[in-house]
């Protein structure tokens, strides 16, 4: 059975995890003893071979083009055995939310701009990954994921770091830059979900 359009993953997820790659990888001075293994996937960000990709996410966002999960799990393989995948997933999940979050309301009440921002996050979430990808428990901001869709991609529980940085931003663009998001639990170890919790922090 072939799946919905509105299944599969929206373009603008793989054009933030290419610019991720791009943003961080940097030239760097090459050291007499440097470990090629672990450099030599670092200038993978800096080929033109990337710029090329962005250009044509940047083309497949504006038609609004959808990926198969499969089709997206071969760009995560790009990354997922760096040393830096967590930072990558983390720059990513801030982009996203950087673009799909608008800026706080100051007029409103703390718990207003959070209640909308929360809203915000499930919707925009299920939008651009084509399936339901958390939710929110009983409390300020506890965000939840079972089965993630990220832990299965990732056995080392990097990916999930996409979640991080998602809220961090959103929650930092939304509702109040003092909110810090620290992830609390993980599937891959043995726990019963993925969980986020922030708190207001300075």
């Amino acid at each position: 059975m072939t799946p919905s359009p509105d299944s599969r993953i929206a373009a603008e997820v793989t054009l933030a995890l290419l610019e991720a790659i791009r943003s961080t990888d940097r030239p760097q001075e090459v050291l007499q003893d440097e470990d090629i293994s672990r450099t030599m996937p670092r200038k993978f960000g800096l080929s033109a071979v990337v710029d090329r990709q962005i250009d044509l996410y940047r083309s497949r966002v504006r038609k609004k083009v959808r990926l198969t999960r499969e089709e997206f799990t071969e760009f995560m393989k790009l990354v997922i055995k760096r040393p830096d995948s967590a930072d990558i997933f983390r720059a990513m999940g801030a982009s996203l939310a950087d673009k799909e979050i608008p800026r706080r309301m100051w007029w409103l009440p703390r718990f207003l701009r959070l209640r909308q921002t929360k809203k915000r996050m499930e919707r925009s979430l299920r939008r651009l990954f084509g399936r339901r990808v958390g939710g929110f428990a009983s409390g300020a901001f506890i965000f939840e994921v079972s089965a993630s869709p990220f832990v299965q991609m990732d056995g080392s529980g990097d990916a999930c770091e996409v979640i991080t940085g998602f809220c961090q931003l959103a929650l930092g663009k939304g509702v109040d830059p003092k909110m810090v998001v620290a992830k609390r639990s993980c599937e891959t170890n043995g726990h019963r979900v993925c969980r986020w919790v922030a708190e207001v922090r300075g």
